[in-house]
């Protein structure tokens, strides 16, 4: 026996909850007939040594002679007896752990299995997509690529014309030589024309890529003019120059996706898992309020708050997961 399971035998034995043991009689009686053995009032009869060779033969540990399984058991009710005798019992942190093995067994006898029945029936998942269909509503995506010739303001005509006339070279060379396509951002907007004709630091050694933008989402490095232009374009079309305050730009849509709502097929995994959550979650808080009304507790909430209580550090933040039990138990 590991010295974990040891000590929590002892625990347990503490309180009475291990040993099946019969308490002795007081000394005014005589000691009970059937007792083999008696440590500080408590007899250790046939039957308890019956129980315990079966308890261990369902844990696969090993049975020793009578005699020497009764000296064992003689020995945990000594040295229980004197963890009593020592307070051990009464200590705070000990009566917390004997809580939490109770609690966990009444966990494992009433309500583990009932958790483990709950199921979510085809007609539960499509009727509860239906009424959460905005949960999986997302907005139509557009994905672009641009070319920038970056022009102040107060610049010449000449200047400005110039930076036009070099925007409209790179469109020239991206419509005679457009990018190959395969893999990457690159390969489908403005390719290595970017690099030469583009500004923009960002997106030029990317083909010019912006990445995904939502219907109606503004881009603080697009103007809004430019992002005008290239949303009714089809994919794979490219603008002409449009001028703004900032330069000339050029834009291309190179992929788009519809908005809508992700099919039932595509979320069902998810929200089966979240509805097996909500009602596993439900039948524990319904569990808890049977227990509290069955021990008629009784709370007083406005003397409560005027105890002072050590003020803790905030925990760090953890991942969102269900309760392993109701909060109120632990």
């Amino acid at each position: 026996m590991s010295r974990r399971l040891f000590m929590l035998f002892c625990l347990l034995a503490a309180v009475g909850l291990a040993s099946q043991c019969k308490k002795a009689p007081t000394a005014t009686t005589a000691p009970a007939p059937d007792a083999l053995a008696v440590v500080a009032g408590q007899a250790i009869t046939k039957a308890d040594l019956l129980a315990e060779a079966q308890w261990r033969q369902s844990k696969r540990q090993p049975v020793p002679a009578p005699a020497e399984l009764l000296q064992e058991m003689v020995n945990r009710l000594a040295l229980v007896e004197r963890a009593r005798q020592a307070g051990l019992a009464d200590e705070p942190a000990t009566k917390r752990r004997l809580e939490s093995v109770l609690i966990a067994r009444l966990r494992e006898q009433q309500l583990d299995a009932e958790l483990a029945k709950i199921a979510i029936s085809e007609e539960e998942l499509a009727a509860a997509y239906q009424d959460r269909l905005a949960e999986f509503s997302q907005a139509a995506l557009d994905r672009f690529a641009m070319l920038f010739q970056e022009v102040d303001a107060k610049a010449s005509e000449a200047r400005r014309a110039e930076a036009r006339q070099r925007l409209e070279g790179g469109l020239a060379q991206a419509a005679a030589a457009p990018a190959a396509g395969g893999r990457g951002p690159a390969a489908s907007g403005f390719g290595a024309v970017a690099i030469e004709f583009s500004d923009d630091q960002i997106s030029r050694h990317r083909g010019g890529d912006i990445g995904w933008l939502a219907e109606g989402m503004e881009s603080a490095r697009v103007p809004a003019e430019v992002l005008a232009a290239g949303r009714p374009l089809e994919k794979g079309a490219r603008s002409g120059v449009i001028e703004t305050a900032r330069g000339y730009y050029a834009i291309m849509k190179t992929d788009s996706r519809p908005g809508g709502a992700r099919p039932l097929e595509q979320v069902a995994g998810d929200l089966k898992q979240k509805l097996l959550q909500e009602k596993r979650r439900a039948m524990e808080e319904r569990f808890l309020a049977e227990a509290i009304g069955s021990a008629a507790a009784t709370l007083d909430t406005a003397a409560a708050s005027q105890v002072e209580l050590p003020v803790s550090p905030p925990a760090p933040p953890s991942e969102d997961a269900p309760p392993s039990f109701p909060a109120a138990s632990r």
